[in-house]
């Protein structure tokens, strides 16, 4: 015998690529020797630890402005922490957006960071098609495909997703099937940053057939690293609410890549509607909103802290990376048909010439140590250095158009390693490369 499982639940059987690739490599992972580039955990030193502790002394003691701390909180989330991250817009000027904007926008925290709030609209919104860039957030969209959505990536140039090509998709599918957009303003994997012009584009093109539907088609923006742009030439975003004119637009945000993902606060903001109120039981009907008392240290270290802790940030992330273009320009540069990153985030997203990097490829296999080669493989009886990525082939869509580029595409996460780790994971890269040409001139099958 054996449970009845729904549909969403047998498809969860099968674990997905990248949970099969990190469960396997985690399980045996030598602190020190192994190197993981393939999580994308935020830099430890950014993470303000005793201003954290401060503020938790803070709250515990202030029960005049945060009353009941540890105790239950509410679904739609602290209004401390609201009003907090409200001044935190409007004093830093992200997004563009005033106190008077506030005025005619809600903000929801969300039960368990971003990803809660992500998941959540999949819930309460009908199953059909979404539009979302591609190379895609590998995680979100494997969730909506269990889930029965149908997943329809848009390319993206230096500007983000070609609204065009959007126009062309959008008339290729049925009005009544289109369930929502997705687009991340900074793309995970490629950190490709959305541009404002970009972004009213899509916006246009979502009032347009909201018009021609007769319903209103939900825009989600993803700003889960547009708080770390770290260069000085990228244009000042423009958040996508200011173009709203018929309340279609959520903005999602986290404070996971800013000060800490523990803390597990994740937001929403739009205008108040149908969804919104939605948004919001679903959160009830999972038990509420984040925990009480990281809502209100969050606030309280948003009031005092934020400022100069973000340009700490970005410092931070902007010295990493630099080193690790240097690193890719010097070892791997003859290689590699282009690259992305050093701009915002902690993501690389490198495209080789003819290296194939997926999960069955001989330069994935040498990094692995699963070549089967002892001379590759183990040294004194023990496995060499071994380094995990995430491959591009789990970023584009199976069968689709841009497979054969994906099998050439990888990820690397660089906020949490040492720069000291990263030069020497580029080194096993070039290695893996060497490695591979030496079996070519070999004559031995790739």
């Amino acid at each position: 015998m054996k449970f009845e499982l729904s549909t969403y639940g047998e498809l969860s059987l099968e674990s997905s690529p990248i949970n099969k690739m990190t469960e396997t490599f985690s399980r045996d992972f030598r602190e020190g020797i192994d190197i993981n580039l393939g999580v994308g955990y935020v830099n430890d030193e950014t993470i303000p630890n005793q201003e954290l502790l401060e503020c938790f002394k803070d709250v515990l003691n202030n029960t005049t402005t945060y009353k009941n701390p540890l105790n239950y909180g509410a679904a739609v989330g602290s209004l401390n922490l609201q009003n907090a991250i409200k001044d935190y817009y409007c004093n830093n000027a992200v997004g563009n957006l005033q106190e008077s904007d506030f005025k005619n926008l809600n903000i929801h925290i969300g039960a368990n960071g971003a990803t809660s709030i992500l998941d959540a609209i999949s819930d309460i919104l009908p199953q059909g098609v979404i539009f979302t860039v591609e190379p895609m957030y590998y995680i979100y969209t494997e969730t909506l495909i269990r889930k029965g959505f149908t997943i329809c990536p848009i390319p993206e140039d230096s500007e983000g997703a070609i609204t065009s090509v959007l126009e062309q998709k959008l008339q290729e599918h049925s009005l009544d099937k289109i369930s929502f957009f997705y687009f991340i303003t900074v793309n995970n994997p490629s950190t490709i940053i959305l541009s404002n012009k970009r972004k009213k584009e899509i916006i246009e093109i979502a009032t347009k057939y909201s018009k021609k539907r007769g319903k209103i088609i939900p825009v989600i923006f993803d700003k889960a690293y547009e708080d770390i742009i770290y260069s000085k030439e990228v244009e000042k975003p423009i958040s996508p609410l200011l173009f709203d004119t018929i309340g279609n637009i959520i903005e999602v945000g986290t404070l996971s890549k800013l000060i800490a993902p523990a803390l597990r606060i994740g937001y929403a903001i739009s205008k108040k509607s149908e969804l919104f109120n939605a948004l919001i039981q679903r959160t009830n009907d999972i038990g509420f909103s984040a925990p009480l008392i990281n809502q209100e240290i969050s606030a309280n270290f948003l009031k005092k802290n934020i400022k100069k802790h973000r340009e700490k940030v970005n410092l931070g992330y902007l010295e990493k990376a630099q080193k690790l273009i240097s690193l890719i320009e010097t070892h791997l540069g003859k290689h590699i048909l282009q690259y992305s990153g050093g701009k915002a985030g902690f993501y690389f997203y490198l495209t080789f010439n003819d290296i194939e990097t997926h999960s069955k490829s001989d330069f994935y296999k040498f990094l692995t140590r699963t070549t089967g080669d002892i001379n590759i493989d183990e040294e004194n009886s023990t496995k060499k250095p071994r380094l995990i990525y995430i491959p591009g082939e789990i970023c584009v869509q199976k069968n689709g158009e841009f497979v054969e580029l994906g099998n050439r595409q990888l990820r690397i996460s660089f906020g949490f390693e040492d720069i000291s780790v990263l030069e020497k994971a580029i080194l096993l890269m070039k290695d893996a490369i060497e490695y591979i040409e030496k079996k070519s001139q070999l004559g031995v099958g790739i």
